[in-house]
């Protein structure tokens, strides 16, 4: 491992990252959560060309409580796209994954520059790259185009800003390095506004260690003009002045919305980076993390970092990726932590087999996402291809059913989310209200010449309903992994619930309920 150290460069090291983050932003397609999808590409689609409608939005945007900033950034490349003749749904999001990969990999570098002095050896500092570039959840997150990526990349800059600072130690030009510094705050508070804790605890930390008013002048100014900036995308995505901030606290917090979508335990936290992020690579973040901040109880970074953690653990409403932001600093946190390993231990033998074996599996965990689709991706891509060709299909919608053109809630008013970003231009949905029979509308479509797609969480409607009905059968997985790798059945579980049915004409169907396939 040391001689292969010593033959390869920094900047072969950065190459090699840069090309993987190339290959995930174009075939590491889909979402974490659903929030990546309708909190932004919807608001961009409805914004570019009039679909879906406001009342189609999630909860969250009659409550005029999510951020507009990243919606803008969507739209703008959206337009461009289509301004150029070259709009697809898939296009657009690898332009904005490409986006999100070029500002990750920009702060890790530039994080580098800010610690290098605390990794010590160029060998450390190459590890530092190699755990920043490939580990196989930071090559993953670094092009999803999220909130949680995008205030962890934000937080990751601020922090590096001020280590720099630091580390030139001199007064000149404080007051423009301290505009830097609240741009840089102010741009990840108004993208997340949960990291304001992690503000909340530079700001302390500065008020304790480093009173230097002209840098209090200078990041009071730039944070003011990045919440400028995000009151302008505010506006522009609801047409009409709002104090976002206000709305989501007054929301999650206050009328405690956020709890409606469930409830976990204060020790959550402690179990689910493990578990989600692999035993072993979680283990070894999570150790690291905490290892930094018992090694490093004064240092800034622990400073932000532990108020953010501590007031996510006492929030009822629970969930992985609002620790997304920490992730950004594990490669930092590990490589401090395997540095001061015993020299014995690290130059051991069962030490080079563990670091090879954990390659191996790293390996393996970031091909997956590049040769195998999201149930979703390819179902999008499935029906558009299903779609080519055909004059009209409408695709009907059971009210009050989760598929992956639709999302019910019931907050505030019950509502139907549409998802109409990746739908093909000759189809259009339906949604029949409670009451209305779906079979009738069925019928009149198909009356009209149109093909009928229902989709349905029932997987055996094609044998009830009244509809001659033939279902589709699909996976996203591969024939050879149906063929080798489903054990126990279990790719079935994917779409066990997001079953398609295509209405045979009367022309060509059978007397009876139609056949299956």
């Amino acid at each position: 491992m040391r001689q292969f150290l010593r033959k390869i460069t920094t900047g072969q090291i950065v190459l090699a990252g840069c090309l993987l983050t190339l290959l995930y932003a174009l075939l590491s397609q889909g979402t974490y959560h659903s929030d990546e999808h309708f909190q932004i590409l919807e608001y961009a689609r409805m914004k570019l060309f009039g679909t879906p409608g406001p009342e189609n939005l999630a909860w969250e945007y009659p409550a005029m409580m999510r951020p507009g900033l990243q919606p803008f950034i969507a739209y703008c490349a959206g337009a461009m796209l289509d301004a150029a003749d070259l709009y697809s749904p898939f296009v657009h999001v690898f332009l904005l994954q490409l986006l999100s990969g070029a500002f990750s990999v920009t702060v890790l570098i530039f994080f580098l520059g800010a610690v290098r002095r605390e990794l010590g050896t160029l060998s450390w500092r190459k590890w530092y790259l190699i755990l920043g570039l490939f580990l196989w959840f930071m090559a993953y997150l670094h092009v999803h185009f999220s909130a949680e990526m995008f205030s962890g990349n934000a937080l990751l800059l601020l922090a590096g800003l001020f280590l720099r600072y630091r580390r030139d130690d001199c007064d000149r030009k404080e007051f423009l390095r301290g505009v830097a510094l609240g741009l840089a705050a102010g741009l990840a508070f108004i993208v997340k506004f949960q990291t304001g804790f992690a503000l909340a605890g530079f700001g302390l930390w500065l008020l304790f260690f480093h009173r230097r008013w002209r840098l209090y002048a200078g990041i009071a100014a730039g944070f003011i003009v990045m919440l400028g900036v995000g009151a302008l995308a505010d506006h522009w995505l609801y047409g009409e002045w709002v104090c976002t901030p206000v709305n989501y606290l007054r929301e999650n917090i206050l009328n405690g919305e956020m709890d409606k979508f469930g409830r976990e335990p204060w020790w959550y936290y402690l179990t689910a980076p493990i578990l989600e992020g692999g035993i072993v690579f979680g283990l070894l973040a999570a150790v690291a993390t905490l290892y930094f901040f018992v090694r490093h109880p004064r240092h800034v970074v622990t400073w932000m970092l532990v108020p953010f953690l501590f007031v996510h653990f006492f929030l009822g409403h629970k969930e992985l990726r609002f620790f997304f932001p920490v992730l950004f600093f594990s490669p930092w946190f590990i490589v401090l932590m395997i540095r001061n390993l015993p020299r014995r231990i690290v130059d051991s033998r069962p030490w080079r087999y563990t670091v090879a074996l954990l390659a191996v599996l790293n390996f393996c965990a970031m091909a997956y996402p590049l040769t195998i689709d999201t149930p979703d991706i390819y179902f999008f891509k499935m029906m558009r291809k299903y779609c080519d060709g055909k004059e009209r299909v409408t695709v009907l919608i059971p009210y009050g059913e989760r598929t992956y053109y639709s999302i019910f809630q019931n907050i505030g008013t019950p509502r139907m989310t549409i998802a109409t970003f990746y739908m093909p231009d000759n189809m259009r949905w339906e949604c029949p209200p409670p009451g209305e029979p779906l079979e009738k509308r069925a019928r009149e479509l198909s009356g009209e010449g149109t093909q009928v797609i229902v989709l349905s969480a029932d997987p055996g409607l094609d044998g009830s309903s009244s509809l001659p009905l033939r279902k589709i059968t699909w996976s996203p997985y591969p024939r050879w992994v149906i063929r080798y790798f489903n054990f126990n059945d279990w790719t079935r579980f994917t779409v066990r619930s997001k079953n398609i049915y295509e209405l045979v004409p009367a022309r060509t169907s059978a007397p009876d309920n139609g056949s299956a396939r």
